[in-house]
């Protein structure tokens, strides 16, 4: 049965926010309709013409990709435009194009995270933090009888669920906490007291209720708070914590289970990126590498895409080696100077791993059952060996 391109969009979007995306990024819907019906989608790196054909014969509705199709505002539509030229033959066809792009790289689908787990790193934490959610703490008294009730409408807004930040947050939800007490409160002469006389001190065997949720649900528990709540005018504190809960960044950090040299690593990483990429992939990856073969790696940072702005961070967080793609001669030649050995990957082979994530994040959707999701087997390096 076909959805909506819209409700694709959405599905990403939980993931990956285009908030989250860089202002010189151009991520999101970029050719098509969001009412338009989909029963195919072909998920890709790049727009390529071998992309598009594919789509074409596979009879999809809606490519979605990690590079954007457009970077650049158009100044026209014609179809000696190299730049139009695609976007054209898509809306031509029929084909819708969505873009993940720097938004994706800041999520848990990222590649730079499936490379880490792959890689078996330990402790791993983001390279460079770009956000951190704030917490509150909600605490609320609510008579015996009715705090299940409450703590149900409070549950329906995402109240108590990944509260801690770490590894295992998402495995959890209905975090709260509770213990008996005793609430007095004199309802004064307008009052309408749902327990308890107008004038009287009225002492209720209540229940403190607390959990934490993120600072941005404030608005919508406070609401499903008082709806809930038998009291007229429910008490209630919202206390701003230290903790942080759900961070994003770019790249990772963390460190091997068992050092190992720079050499030996080399051939773990080929290894690590050939069983990330999608089976119908047939090239090797192809990894080079700067420094002495014979360096001890302990602490391994790791950035897809490009990666050589990073090179001061994953120094300042102790790194012995940066894995990354597209990095500049004398970027290299900085790093080597300063200690920090670097591998190469490729753009190309540091992103691949992110199609086959997003592809298998939406063929786990249960909104999305109906819809074929199909890895493009059309997608290759742009860089070929040439035999002088």
């Amino acid at each position: 049965m076909p959805v909506s391109v819209g409700l694709i969009a959405q599905i990403i979007e939980r993931v990956a926010p285009k908030a989250w995306a860089e202002e010189w990024d151009n991520v999101g819907l970029l050719v098509g309709d969001f009412a338009a019906p989909v029963e195919r989608i072909l998920v890709a790196l790049d727009a390529t013409p071998e992309v598009l054909q594919e789509a074409r014969e596979k009879d999809v509705q809606l490519i979605a990709a990690h590079h954007p199709i457009l970077f650049r505002a158009l100044k026209n539509l014609r179809s000696d435009n190299q730049s139009a030229r695609l976007p054209i033959q898509m809306i031509q066809s029929g084909i819708a194009y969505y873009a993940a792009h720097t938004n994706l790289d800041q999520s848990p689908l990222s590649s730079s995270w499936s490379l880490g787990r792959a890689l078996e790193l330990e402790k791993m934490e983001h390279l460079k933090l770009t956000h951190a959610e704030k917490l509150v703490k909600l605490v609320t008294f609510v008579p015996k009888d009715h705090a299940e009730a409450v703590r149900q409408a409070l549950v329906n807004v995402g109240v108590g669920e990944g509260i801690t930040g770490g590894p295992h947050a998402s495995e959890y939800a209905e975090c709260f906490f509770a213990v008996a007490g005793t609430g007095m409160f004199r309802p004064l002469d307008n009052a309408h007291p749902t327990i308890g006389e107008v004038g009287e001190l009225t002492q209720v065997e209540e229940i403190r209720l607390e959990s934490i949720l993120p600072e941005n649900r404030i608005d919508r528990a406070v609401k499903a708070l008082q709806r809930a709540h038998p009291y007229e005018e429910p008490a209630y504190d919202l206390i701003p914590l230290y903790n942080r809960g759900v961070s994003r960044g770019y790249g990772v950090i963390g460190y091997l289970k068992v050092p190992e040299s720079l050499g030996s690593f080399v051939r773990k990483l080929s290894a690590g990126l050939k069983k990330l990429a999608p089976a119908s992939l047939a090239e090797e990856p192809k990894v080079r590498a700067s420094g002495n073969p014979e360096q001890i790696l302990r602490k391994i940072a790791i950035v897809n895409g490009s990666g050589g702005s990073f090179i001061s961070q994953a120094l300042f967080k102790g790194a012995d080696l940066l894995i990354t793609g597209d990095v500049d001669y004398h970027e290299v030649l900085d790093a080597l100077e300063a200690g920090l050995p670097i591998m190469d990957m490729g753009h190309f082979w540091g992103e691949i791993p992110m199609v086959k994530t997003l592809a298998e994040q939406l063929k786990a959707e249960k909104a999305l059952a109906g819809v074929e999701v199909i890895i493009s087997q059309k997608m290759k390096s742009p860089w070929r060996e040439l035999n002088s």
